[in-house]
């Protein structure tokens, strides 16, 4: 995984709850409190996974609050100061959730070793996608944190729901 992704989260909660609570998760993850990371750095999957699970037990907060939490923060904070230009030419959260393959496929090109989520996309009618989440880490209910962060940004009440552990469905606005 790389780095950036552990970046938002340090950003996150240092912003939310204080230096004194990442540097906590950092050591409940098993880490120095001291440890920094550059964000195209990659980081080991089972190390990142232990710094999310760290700040769930640090924060007391659920998974799914973590996720919640998380995803919102990507989208209408960490992402406006970093990939803003992302989200140009996209008005809706439909546009922008369709885009999220190509705009994976675009930022990381470039960079040695990018794995990212990939994502694939049925019509099961005309406001309900299905979005295919192709990832072996697992992370799905940050995917669903995301898409609400989605929502949020462009003022929209997204109904969303976990099919599988690979699978959203997510219905849009009339």
């Amino acid at each position: 995984m790389k780095a950036v992704i552990i970046n938002c989260l340090e950003s996150m909660v240092k912003e939310g709850h204080g230096l004194s609570q990442w540097e906590a998760t950092l050591e409940v993850a098993g880490l120095p409190a001291n440890t920094r990371y550059l964000p195209s750095q990659d980081i080991d999957d089972r190390v990142a996974m232990k710094i999310f699970a760290a700040t769930c037990t640090t924060l007391k907060i659920s998974k799914r609050q973590a996720a919640e939490a998380f995803g919102d923060y990507w989208v209408n904070t960490f992402c406006q100061k970093i990939y803003k230009p992302y989200f140009r030419g996209a008005t809706s959260a439909r546009e922008l959730l369709l885009k999220m393959d190509q705009i994976h496929e675009n930022v990381t090109q470039n960079i040695a070793h990018a794995a990212p989520p990939r994502f694939g996309y049925t019509w099961k009618d005309d406001k309900t996608l299905l979005m295919q989440y192709r990832s072996t880490r697992g992370m799905i209910d940050y995917l669903i944190g995301l898409v609400q962060g989605v929502g949020r940004y462009f003022r929209e009440d997204l109904k969303i729901r976990k099919l599988s552990e690979s699978e959203l469905e997510i219905v849009f606005p009339a």
